[in-house]
């Protein structure tokens, strides 16, 4: 009796080793032991070969998701509202050096005081001839918007594409600058005040003149017209009054804006310069954009007040 109980217990302690073994062969963990006591490789070859084999689930990765901050706060665009566009009379000057560097710019947008038009310049580097042109545009705006999204809203798509002053644009000279520059509107909305600069990129500028284009009555009469009789004016004043032939020295006008007393006048101020760099005023002149007629307003610098009526749109720190 006792050799039979015996006997069972061991035929029963087989069955359970049987059992176990075959537990351990089907278990992954156990493989994975077996696995991790593979060699390392050696080779990038080896790696790689190895890498191809990996199953598709186990090559899953998971974007990086940047924790929540509860007190972020959205950042929210600097505000934009209407500025006065020459506040500094005369100041304002189109950078040659950008233009350069980019090959084509066009500049900020200066709206007229009535928000019906938008002037602003495109300007052109040919770097074969070292040469910069440069051409201004006027567009009109849309009248059933409001004003700031008339001016936001504003392309130059879609639009005619032609342009109210050109300079530099129908022939080729080596090292020739000629940009316009936006002066200011007229108070009514009804002239356009440009500057134009002429020099070379060797010997510096050569002269600035005077434009004024003309926005009154239908649209297809507007002209510009080119008032080089200033710079002429003030040339023959000097040579009949004083004897100073000033073609033999460096001397140039700088526009400054529509006269406030005289809406109508153009107030440009003349300047030269002595041997030693040092800038002679040349007096205060007038442009009567009625006639056309120039006239000398004062030859001592005193104060003379330009209004300011273009308008453009400035952000705003919050």
């Amino acid at each position: 009796m006792k050799k039979s109980l015996f006997a069972l217990l061991i035929f029963l302690f087989s069955i359970a080793e049987c059992a176990y073994a075959l537990e351990f062969f089907n278990n992954p963990f156990s493989l994975k032991i077996k696995q991790k006591n593979e060699p390392m490789v050696q080779t990038w070859e080896e790696w790689h070969e190895k890498a191809k084999n990996v199953n598709l689930e186990d090559r899953e990765t998971f974007s990086y998701q940047a924790p929540q901050d509860k007190d972020f706060k959205p950042k929210q665009p600097p505000p934009k509202k209407f500025a006065k566009y020459n506040v500094s009379p005369g100041e304002n000057e189109t950078d040659i050096s950008q233009i350069k560097n980019k090959t084509e710019l066009r500049s900020q947008g200066v709206v007229s005081p009535d928000f019906k038009y938008m002037a602003y310049g495109e300007y052109y580097y040919s770097a074969p001839y070292d040469m910069v042109s440069s051409e201004i545009y006027v567009q009109k705006l849309n009248s059933g918007l409001t004003r700031m999204q008339r001016v936001l809203n504003t392309t130059v798509q879609n639009t005619p594409h032609i342009p109210a002053i050109s300079s530099g644009t129908k022939e080729f000279r080596k090292n020739l600058y000629t940009t316009l520059t936006i002066v200011d509107f007229s108070k009514k909305s009804d002239m356009l005040l440009v500057k134009e600069k002429v020099g070379s990129s060797i010997e510096g500028i050569f002269r600035n003149y005077v434009w004024v284009y003309y926005m009154k009555g239908d649209e297809t009469k507007w002209s510009a017209v080119k008032y080089d009789i200033l710079n002429e004016t003030i040339k023959n004043y000097y040579t009949e009054n004083s004897g100073v032939a000033l073609n033999l020295y460096r001397w140039d006008i700088r526009p400054l804006g529509f006269s406030k007393e005289n809406p109508n006048v153009v107030v440009a101020e003349a300047f030269a310069w002595d041997k030693d760099k040092k800038q002679i005023f040349l007096g205060f002149w007038g442009l009567n954009t009625d006639n056309g007629e120039v006239s000398l307003i004062s030859k001592e610098q005193i104060p003379i007040e330009i209004s300011a009526n273009g308008i453009i749109v400035k952000e705003y720190l919050p």
